[in-house]
């Protein structure tokens, strides 16, 4: 009897689900109460465009906002609330699958079983309302109760921006604001928030969250991301208020510098304390020395600072002020990755470790095996690499100093001196020959981080070029003239200035005069071209030597015509 009584309710149950489905979706003749995958609240197709997607936030009637959940949903501290959608499984003689949307009262009507009230109860009470009505009178079927898709509300936001913005159950604060800041589609907008960041900017840590019940939450979206405590950034719920106030970093800010990931100025935000201050910073640098923070914090009104040292382990919750300053101290030894890069004619050519203002060019030699048999020593080079923002800085410091120097007055010194100043190599003056053949330590230089030393070989070529008939290397031939390279390399060009010949040595750079200095192995000659004089300049100087001819003549006629 007891199996007849339960297969005449499950055919109850059947033909109930169906009267119930046909009157809460007359118009979608497709959908069956079995096949979850066709049921919706509403006919609107997803988009793919997230642009699309973006622009339809702010429509009151959006049914998924597209926000990516974090993970299961906890079923201790989900609120049930009125446009949530639920799945009721009955399992046994009858194995069914409805959609349940809770309504505006907060209330769900499950035919043949009846309305359950479950307006502000937790996912999880409200799971257990549900079975327990459902299995009352289906006492022999398993029952599931299962949240399918989140309800979607409205809240107000002020103080970043005027209005209101759909949210669902499973949106968190932050979310909400990252939807508001970049919103692409209004180009305005961005246009105003570009402008005012230049001098102010939007709070992410004294954000207020006013609930319905009158209850306030203080939501700080940095702190969330440091301790990922939920109480700094929680869902959203019905009737909330936003309050995103707009803040200066010079008039509510903390600092942090040193040895941390991420060095600045932070908005500063009540009950801060040392370990919340390092979180901003993204934490500890590797070379970081944690037991050595320096605080800064200014007296009051008056000038200078109070310096307090701090350990972290030790001092994590100590209490930071608005205006105040942590420096974090790098290890003494931290410089420990530094190295040298040895190229050329060496037996191990590679890359090597130093120590920070202690290794010699001798120690890194012997490291890389010493010189090959092809090496020579007056064309080895050292090449010094310094930071390039640094280099760039210093460029533009010698060009600015130049006004106070007495040897660039006219334009083209200016010129030169620019062409000069941008020209240097970085090269690092060492004498390879005096160092490793006559053990001239004063020579041993000490290597610095990021140091090229390049060993060359004896190029036994000299480059010539300029006003020749055939620019290139000619074969060396030692105490030759350079007179005898540019015979070599075709002769003069018609437009030669033989007079002003120069020698150019490899290693320094320095210019010479024809005959001044031997030609060597890898240095150049350089034969400029003639300045031919134009009409107007030669008879400028014609003019200057008349005049100068015609002043000594007039002061010898005077002085004759005064003696008789």
């Amino acid at each position: 009897m007891k199996v007849i009584i339960n297969l005449l309710l499950a055919i109850l149950f059947v033909f109930s689900i169906e009267v119930y489905s046909q009157i809460t979706n007359p118009a979608d003749k497709n959908t069956t109460t079995s096949n979850m995958g066709n049921l919706q609240l509403n006919s609107s197709t997803s988009r793919s465009d997230p642009y699309q997607l973006l622009s339809e936030m702010k429509e009151p009637s959006i049914n998924n906002l597209g926000y990516p959940v974090e993970g299961v949903v906890d079923a201790d501290k989900y609120i049930v609330g009125q446009g949530d959608l639920f799945s009721l499984g009955l399992y046994g003689y009858l194995n069914q699958i409805i959609p349940i949307a809770v309504s505006l009262e907060g209330t769900v009507i499950i035919p043949t079983v009846g309305e359950i009230d479950l307006n502000g109860c937790t996912l999880k009470t409200a799971k257990e309302k549900v079975i327990k009505a459902v299995k009352k009178r289906y006492f022999s079927s398993d029952v599931s109760f299962t949240l399918s898709q989140p309800r979607t509300f409205l809240i107000q936001v002020s103080g970043l921006t005027q209005g209101t913005y759909p949210v669902t159950s499973l949106t968190r604060c932050s979310q909400v604001l990252s939807a508001i800041i970049f919103d692409t589609l209004n180009v305005q907008k961005k246009q105003d928030y570009t402008k005012m960041e230049e001098t102010m900017r939007f709070s992410l840590r004294n954000i207020e969250l006013k609930r319905k019940n009158g209850s306030t939450v203080r939501v700080d979206i940095y702190k969330y991301f440091i301790t990922k405590d939920e109480i700094y950034n929680p869902y959203l719920q019905e009737g909330d208020l936003l309050k995103v106030p707009i803040t200066g970093l010079n008039i509510n800010c903390i600092s942090i510098y040193g040895a941390v990931q991420l060095q600045g100025n932070y908005e500063y935000a009540e009950g801060d304390d040392l370990e919340t201050l390092v979180g901003l910073g993204k934490g500890f640098e590797p070379n970081a020395e944690p037991d050595s923070i320096l605080l800064y914090r200014p007296f009051g009104q008056s000038k200078g600072f109070n310096i307090v040292n701090l350990s972290y382990e030790r001092d994590k919750n100590y209490k930071i002020n608005i205006y105040d300053r942590i420096f974090v101290k790098y290890k003494s030894d931290y410089k420990k990755m530094i190295s040298v890069k040895v190229m050329g004619e060496i037996i191990l050519p590679g890359t090597y470790p130093i120590t920070f203002k202690n290794t010699r060019l001798k120690d890194v030699i012997e490291m890389a095996g010493g010189f090959t048999n092809n090496a020579y020593l007056p064309l080895c080079i050292i090449f010094r690499s310094f930071d390039e923002e640094y280099t760039k800085k210093d460029t533009m410091e010698i060009i600015i100093n130049r006004r106070a120097n007495d040897l660039i007055i006219s334009e083209k010194d200016k010129l030169n001196f620019e062409e000069d100043v941008r020209g240097r190599r970085n090269r690092v003056v060492v004498d390879f020959e005096k160092l490793f053949k006559e053990n001239d330590e004063s020579q041993n230089i000490i290597l610095e981080d990021k140091d090229v030393v390049y060993i060359n070989d004896d190029k036994k070529a000299v480059y010539v070029y300029g006003q020749v008939q055939n620019e290139g290397y000619v074969p060396l031939k030692i105490n030759e003239s350079a007179e005898y390279y540019i015979e070599k390399a075709g002769g003069y060009s018609l437009a030669a200035e033989k007079g002003d010949i120069r020698i150019i040595k490899f290693n320094s750079r320095g210019w010479y005069k024809s005959g001044e200095i031997a030609i060597n192995s890898g240095d150049f000659i350089y034969i400029p071209k003639k300045d031919p004089k134009t009409f107007a300049e030669t008879f400028n100087v014609i003019a200057q030597v008349s005049s100068v001819l015609l002043g000594i003549i007039s002061t010898y006629l005077l002085i004759k015509s005064t003696q008789k």
